[in-house]
């Protein structure tokens, strides 16, 4: 259900130009707790070339020679499971201690990282596997009815005004975007250029977002919006 955002209550005189703020209590987010640093990931040693010598210290971090010993084959596999997922990397007598931490960060899940100890000894290596750092940026979806100014998406957190508001609709069009639970519905003033909808579209969101606008090149030239949460 959708109800009217009591921070931000309507103007006693309303008109059809003033911006409207609507919220969906059981979608707005919670509090974020903030991290120093990226949660460890529960690594498994499944298999590994015994010439490794490879060990778990704990659940995350991964200790190793940082080389493959001359004797026995050419080629080493180690296996693990980082969170479920299994990956296996392909060693060989060749690789260099950057060689084997590269092969390591490439077999990786997509966002997790491979962070090596300082201090470890040259032969070898100590290595952190990381969970992917929380994205801190909301993601928007909108829509707009405006025939002549066009709103494109250009990443989770912006998206680029192009062209004028067109003039002389018997229905005033509107930019309506979705922030995280919100819902901003912008109506859209005939003949604005897009700097004009940028900044009306700063002013109004929810106090706990703000805007970065990047001005146009020319006059009522395009400009690009991200909208970032503030603090």
């Amino acid at each position: 259900m959708w109800v009217m955002d009591t921070c931000a209550p309507r103007p006693a005189n309303f008109d059809s130009y003033e911006p409207i703020l609507t919220c969906d209590p059981q979608h707005l987010p919670t509090e974020r707790v903030a991290f120093n640093q990226a949660s460890h990931a529960r690594v498994e040693l499944v298999s590994a070339d015994k010439r490794l010598e490879a060990a778990m210290v704990g659940y995350s971090m991964l200790t190793m020679l940082a080389y493959v010993d001359d004797a026995g084959p050419f080629d080493a596999f180690l296996a693990l499971k980082v969170d479920g997922n299994f990956i296996t990397l392909a060693l060989h007598k060749g690789m260099s201690r950057d060689d084997i931490v590269h092969e390591l960060r490439r077999c990786l899940p997509l966002g997790y990282e491979a962070a090596t100890r300082e201090g470890s000894l040259s032969e070898v290596l100590m290595v952190n596997i990381l969970r992917p750092a929380e994205n801190p940026d909301p993601e928007l979806h909108f829509l707009s009815t405006d025939p002549g100014q066009q709103f494109k998406w250009m990443g989770r957190n912006k998206l680029r005004i192009e062209g004028r508001a067109t003039r002389g609709q018997s229905i005033r069009s509107h930019l309506e975007m979705f922030v995280e639970g919100y819902r901003v519905r912008l109506p859209l003033g005939g003949g604005d250029f897009p700097i004009t909808t940028a900044k009306r579209l700063r002013d109004a969101l929810p106090k706990k977002y703000s805007a970065l606008i990047e001005l146009p090149m020319t006059a009522g030239g395009d400009v690009i919006v991200t909208i970032r949460r503030r603090g």
